[in-house]
């Protein structure tokens, strides 16, 4: 699978423009706020359907206009294929592949899959626990169909349970129905806990790795999912105990308190929390291992290579840890941002295409 090209329409800064990719390393480079990372968040968009950016979708919006539309060319066993994303202000993304509108948003999971790798990459690292659920549930909806319908009715679930838990604060005659949703809240999250441990286990296989690489073998990874059940137990069997006994407190806080939405996924290197004992080359390295582990996840999993993006990154790493990324890019196809063209060159530069960025335009394009 490879893409080709993208045209964007009143994204961002760009106002009508296309963009031509390498089926290998395809480098966009320019001076900053350009519109390098504007490429790269449409990309992102195809993958997941969401900014990596902005939880508002207006912002993706040129100013001064009020809808944009990006369409992506690429080629899937053999065959040329297209997907668009319009949006008008006030109405929902609306999805198009092949010319065909999907009902769903979400048709878009695991069509194109990608990894991003960006400055932002680093939160899930030094970030909250919110961070990192949201990595590994973006890729385990990449991955698999069923995840999704899991999240999305665990989501669902949680939403009408904290509805409900403020009516029972106010009026005890509810409290009869809680019973019903504890239930389904234990049933469904039992999933999403099974598969993400799942995940994290091969995850941490990949990462041990990889850190071994760029360490010279002095760096040892751990991924740990950390939630209050036992681990030797029925995790449903658990999951529902707890959030029977504790009814009273969270009618009392009118939220639910338990959970796959406020588990947390700690990474430690060499036996310490990665977000508090690290360096911040430390935590680049584990971020950059994540991001190819997941690549390789999703590979795996799938038969598809994921496009790597890596937005402005190259001038985060220092040479040692460029050289590692080169490496295991290899024959894959990534498209990469960076304000320097000279922080990407190998011996392999015939297989690159350099893309100059100014102010939303191509101004040049070349192979060398």
């Amino acid at each position: 699978m490879k893409i080709k090209k993208i045209h964007l329409i009143n994204f961002r800064n760009y106002i009508n423009e296309e963009i031509n990719f390498s089926d290998n390393v395809s480098l966009i480079y320019g001076e900053n706020a350009q519109g390098k990372t504007n490429i790269v968040e449409a990309l992102y968009l195809f993958s997941t359907g969401k900014s990596h950016r902005t939880n508002n979708t207006n912002e993706l919006v040129r100013h001064g206009e009020s809808y944009f539309s990006i369409m992506l060319e690429f080629e899937d066993n053999n065959y040329l294929q297209s997907m668009e994303i319009k949006y008008e202000k006030g109405n929902r993304k609306r999805l198009f592949i092949n010319e065909v509108k999907k009902d769903r948003l979400s048709d878009i999971l695991g069509v194109i899959p990608s990894v991003l790798f960006s400055p932002e990459s680093l939160s899930c690292i030094k970030g909250s626990p919110g961070e990192r659920r949201k990595i590994i549930d973006i890729v385990l909806c990449q991955v698999s169909k069923k995840y999704l319908y899991n999240l999305q009715k665990y989501n669902r679930i949680v939403k009408n349970k904290n509805v409900l838990l403020k009516k029972i604060k106010n009026n005890k005659q509810y409290s009869s129905q809680l019973d019903v949703w504890n239930e389904s809240q234990a049933k469904t999250g039992t999933v999403i806990i099974e598969e993400r441990r799942s995940l994290i286990l091969s995850l941490e296989k990949r990462m041990k790795r990889l850190m071994h690489g760029i360490s010279d073998g002095k760096e040892d990874v751990k991924v740990r999912y950390r939630s209050l059940y036992e681990e030797n137990k029925s995790i449903y069997e658990n999951f529902l105990n707890l959030v029977s006994e504790n009814k009273n407190r969270e009618i009392e806080q009118e939220i639910s308190l338990f959970g796959p939405h406020r588990d947390e996924i700690e990474i430690l290197l060499n036996n310490q929390s990665s977000r508090l004992y690290c360096s911040q080359g430390q935590q680049r390295s584990l971020a950059l291992s994540l991001s190819i582990a997941i690549m390789e996840e999703i590979e795996e999993r799938t038969g598809k290579i994921p496009i790597l993006l890596l937005d402005d990154v190259m001038s985060e790493l220092d040479e040692k840890r460029r050289n590692y990324l080169y490496e295991l890019i290899g024959n894959n196809q990534a498209v990469i941002t960076s304000t320097d063209k000279m922080h990407f060159k190998t011996a392999n530069d015939d297989k690159v295409s350099y893309i100059e960025i100014k102010n939303g335009t191509v101004v040049s394009y070349t192979n060398e």
